[in-house]
């Protein structure tokens, strides 16, 4: 009779202790907001090749790769060696997170809005079109996770991404 008092103590203890993905914060730790300006985000410009930051989904189009950089871009790879590919340019395209080609052009969001580019030279593709505000404003007035954060000042600008930060004095709890 006692075994099953233990057994449905320690039953009831997983069943009501909880768990989560995220570290715990410290006291000096908060997630801080990293702002951008709206005329920021529309500049779209071609680069020369670069490293790949945050690595997304990578799209293949003719003898081309294209791979998104979350946020920062499209990367342009030359492919029609498949044993050695090769970075040829970086779409700078800020707030990029999607990727999509048809018939020779390349969709994309730039922040709420959505681009269109020529891919006739991939190496220099060109802005065809944009149509603002084609999706919703994704909500950031909060991190992604739970915990102490920086509250977020309008004035600064449109919070694009957070950061863990140490050091810092939360204003905000979620």
């Amino acid at each position: 009779m006692k075994m099953h008092h233990y057994f449905f103590l320690l039953a009831a203890s997983m069943a009501f202790s909880c768990t989560t993905s995220e570290p715990p914060l410290s006291d000096t730790q908060a997630w801080v907001p990293v702002y951008a300006q709206v005329k920021d985000f529309t500049d779209i410009s071609i680069n020369g090749p670069s490293a790949t930051s945050r690595a997304g989904k990578i799209y293949a189009y003719n003898s081309y790769l294209f791979q998104n950089d979350l946020g920062t871009g499209i990367h342009v790879v030359d492919n029609s060696n498949p044993a050695v590919p090769k970075k040829i340019a970086f779409l700078q395209i800020p707030l990029c997170t999607e990727i999509a080609i048809k018939n020779g052009y390349l969709y994309t969001n730039n922040g709420p809005d959505l681009v269109v580019l020529n891919l006739a030279n991939p190496a220099n593709a060109s802005l065809v079109k944009r149509i603002k505000d084609a999706f919703p404003v994704v909500q950031t007035n909060y991190p992604p996770f739970n915990g102490a954060f920086v509250c977020p000042d309008p004035s600064k600008g449109i919070v694009v991404d957070w950061e863990l930060k140490t050091n810092i004095k939360a204003t905000c709890r979620r």
